[in-house]
């Protein structure tokens, strides 16, 4: 027998009211009087099944006050959730290599749009320090990187939008290759292609 079949439909109203509209926190079981009441436990107050889950919920995120209960178990969930490129090679549809290719396409398509930024100018005369080689900032691995993917994307050619859903959007495999009007297997084989091709590049 459930607890929602415990519960009678007028109880399981008042309940609904108390503890999910008004906030109240979960009631107390009454304690026992009588010459056994140190040995007799308190029995439980039974809650209906769904309010008894939404104030399970409540509870376990009482400590935080910055988002609902729901949002910060929909984003604990997702913290736990493999991304796309590790569930392929957790399915054998990938190697290390490949993730090891993928990791680097995001950290140099991460470099190439944060260098795309306003820049400001100081129009005040002083002395910015630094030598006559200053003016070159970037560092050179960084340049390479930026190069590499610049010529990776290049070669990509089309399937670039998809490629990079699945690479830095982690979007899945099968929702990419939807949204791009192919079939999974088509979809595989150019996500391989490409992450060798990093190599190369």
């Amino acid at each position: 027998m459930t607890t929602e079949m415990t519960v009678s439909r007028k109880e399981r109203e008042r309940q609904r009211v108390e503890l999910l509209v008004l906030g109240a926190p979960r009631p107390r079981p009454p304690k026992p009087t009588g010459r056994r009441s140190k040995k007799q436990p308190a029995a439980p107050i039974v809650l209906a099944d769904d309010i008894e889950a939404r104030v399970a919920l409540r509870e376990r995120w009482s400590h935080k006050v910055n988002a609902t209960p729901e949002t910060l178990d929909h984003a604990q969930a997702e913290s736990r959730r493999e991304g796309a490129l590790a569930r392929l090679v957790k399915a054998g549809s990938l190697d290390a290599h490949q993730l090891a290719a993928a990791e680097e396409i995001g950290a140099a398509y991460a470099a190439t749009v944060a260098d795309v930024s306003v820049r400001t100018a100081r129009w005040t005369g002083g002395f910015g320090g630094g030598g006559p080689n200053s003016a070159a900032e970037e560092r050179l691995g960084q340049v390479l990187r930026e190069q590499a993917y610049t010529r990776w994307r290049a070669a990509i050619g089309s399937h670039a939008t998809m490629l990079l859903s699945i690479i830095i959007d982690d979007v899945g495999l099968v929702a990419a290759a939807r949204a791009a009007r192919m079939s999974n297997r088509r979809a595989l084989a150019i996500l391989v292609r490409a992450l060798n091709g990093w190599r190369r590049v």
